[in-house]
């Protein structure tokens, strides 16, 4: 693995190659996760592993734990999962807080069985549903739960489902002083991750990863982000993610890194986002991941680089960045802003800027090592008919070692594979001629709020149940903060007459995720609808993001003419013209949001 001078060079398409002329194998060889761990602790065990920070801030207490004390925690929590005689299909599920003793559970739990994360902030009968439909045998709570998990753990301790599941409570703060061997490392093949994804409304899907996977993000990703020795990551993403807890907590371990953690609720937590500038600066961290309303929240109040000396990349995941707002990031700082691409069922790690090159802001960037990545065209049933031209929109379809192999509970017609084995991604894109990837869409319409993905269905399927309703089309509402909000256009039955908060307050009463509830709803007389008869949702997401658009700048100016329009490349692009003397305000306006806009005069 890699040490603080031997990170690959990543300066664009020769330097990928020259890397994965050494096969994934060779580089493995045959080492899982665990292995790879265990190759940074043998040297160099006294180095720092991770930095925690239980208040989530620099001014607040700090504490340090090596690797070799990592290795030791791993060790311990294997024991303990071991004595329970679970088998390796076996499922320990977590619902656990971020911190150093929820990276070191979760790793015995992959040493020993099947780790299943679930989020902590879903609605009590989700989390219920999601224990009861991953079969899980043991699920991990924290042993001081903060205050806004406290009543959700309470009451899954009470419910019938916690009947025959053993129920362990763990200090996610520490890491217990193992005493016995490091537990054996597993098979490639075996599945040992199963990360929950949609689902909140019907029968969840489970996203299984096998140890080659991971052992494969790790190794891609650590080429990507050139993670060394001399780095010093920043980890505030939640870790019941595949994005919190390997993306930005075990690959950078892998790569010889030292993970900085910032409290229990990361993002969320009390004055964390405040505090950040200051907590980069006096940790001198070089590494920083978050979704793009923390980038948005440090490209207004930046680190002094004069102080954070180290720091030398954002990586913006979860939703995309508004290109402006990268721009204005990387200005204020000097540092890239890379926005790579990936999904759970490819352990996240599929595409990124280069580096060490020249990025193409807009782009997510180039294929990793070992990835590779298309533009598809489909018919309407979803089958792959023939590869796109470059920059020819289509369906984005991958494959590579990260990949998995298909959902564990749906049957082979429900598999997001096409024909020829490669993963229909569900996100529109293009690939140009110099092979950087552009997603133009999303054709699964996940709304992506503030990095939350929900799935409009859970919305449909809510106002659907109304009797006075016939038709529902949720999509995302262009936001200047979360880059989407999740709202909905309804058409009624013939002559009913339905007020649209009734209609808030029914879906309210419906949908078990907070973050899922409608912001607004529109009643439209018809809904737009295609010739074979599906909802445009084309139609309606130009109607909001233009009436967005225009709300923004009326805030300006009154004298104003604004319309969406679709674009070729790019899903829809707002014009804009105002008088002269308001362009420039106008396009700082509209730089907030996600949507791609053209401002000229009109004088």
């Amino acid at each position: 693995m890699p040490t603080a001078s031997s990170a690959p060079r990543f300066t664009g398409r020769d330097d990928i190659a020259a890397f994965a002329a050494t096969s994934l194998e060779a580089r493995l060889g045959g080492a899982d996760i665990l292995a790879l761990l265990r190759q940074q602790a043998e040297q160099d065990g006294d180095a720092i592993a991770i930095r925690y920070l239980p208040e989530g801030v620099a001014d607040g207490e700090e504490v340090v734990f090596s690797r070799r004390q990592l290795q030791a925690g791993i060790a311990g929590f294997a024991a303990q999962f071991t004595k329970l005689g679970l088998a390796p299909s076996d499922v320990i599920a977590t619902l656990l807080p971020n911190g150093p003793g929820t990276i070191a559970a979760s790793l015995a739990a992959v040493a020993v069985a099947r780790l299943a994360p679930i989020n902590l902030f879903l609605e009590q009968g989700q989390i219920e549903k999601l224990l009861h439909e991953s079969g899980a045998k043991v699920v991990l709570v924290p042993k001081e739960a903060p205050a806004v998990l406290a009543d959700v753990l309470n009451a899954i301790a009470r419910s019938d489902r916690a009947d025959g599941l053993a129920v362990i409570a763990i200090d996610t703060a520490t890491l217990p002083a193992g005493t016995g061997d490091d537990p054996p490392s597993r098979d490639l093949s075996e599945i040992i991750t199963v990360f929950h994804t949609g689902g909140t409304t019907g029968l969840p899907k489970f996203v299984p990863l096998t140890a080659r996977n991971l052992a494969a993000g790790s190794i891609i990703s650590c080429f990507g982000y050139g993670y060394t020795t001399d780095d010093r990551v920043l980890c505030a993403m939640p870790m019941f993610h595949v994005g919190g807890l390997f993306a930005c907590s075990v690959f950078p371990l892998i790569g010889g890194s030292e993970v900085v953690v910032l409290g229990p609720l990361g993002y969320r937590g009390k004055g964390v986002v405040e505090a950040l500038p200051s907590t980069i600066e006096k940790l001198d961290v070089s590494v920083v991941v978050g979704p793009p309303t923390i980038m948005a929240q440090l490209a207004t109040r930046p680190p002094d680089r004069q102080r954070a000396k180290r720091l030398r990349l954002f990586i913006n995941g979860a939703a995309a960045l508004p290109r402006v707002l990268g721009e204005k990031l990387s200005a204020a700082t000097g540092v890239w802003v890379v926005e790579p691409w990936g999904l759970t069922e490819a352990t996240l790690a599929v595409t990124s800027g280069p580096r060490d090159g020249v990025n193409r802001q807009g782009s997510v960037g180039l294929p990793l090592p070992y990835c590779a990545v298309k533009a598809v065209r489909v018919d309407d049933a979803g089958r792959r008919i023939g590869d796109c031209a470059a920059d020819e929109i289509g369906v984005l379809a991958i494959r590579g070692p990260m990949v998995f192999g298909g959902y564990l509970n749906r049957s082979v017609e429900q598999q997001p594979f096409f024909e020829d084995g490669w993963l229909d991604t569900g996100d529109l894109g293009r690939v140009d001629a110099d092979g950087f990837v552009w997603v133009t869409g999303r054709a699964k319409e996940l709304i992506k709020r503030g990095g939350h993905g929900i799935d409009p269905l859970m919305i449909e399927d809510a106002l659907n149940a109304h009797p006075g309703v016939v038709l529902v089309a949720a999509i995302g509402k262009p936001d200047a903060y979360a880059g989407e909000l999740p709202m909905a256009y309804v058409q009624l039955q013939a002559g009913a007459e339905i007020a649209p908060d009734v209609l808030l307050d029914f879906a309210r009463s419906r949908i078990l995720e907070r973050a899922a509830v409608p912001k607004e709803i529109v009643i439209l007389p018809k809904l737009p609808v295609t010739a074979i008869g599906k909802v445009y949702k084309q139609a309606l997401k130009l109607d909001i993001t233009q009436r967005v658009a225009d709300a923004a700048v009326a805030e300006i100016i009154s004298d104003r003419r604004v319309e969406a329009q679709p674009h070729a490349l790019h899903g829809l692009e707002v014009h804009v013209q105002v008088p002269a003397q308001a362009v420039v305000l106008v396009r700082e306006k509209l730089s907030a949001f996600a949507f791609r806009s053209n401002v000229t005069s009109k004088d």
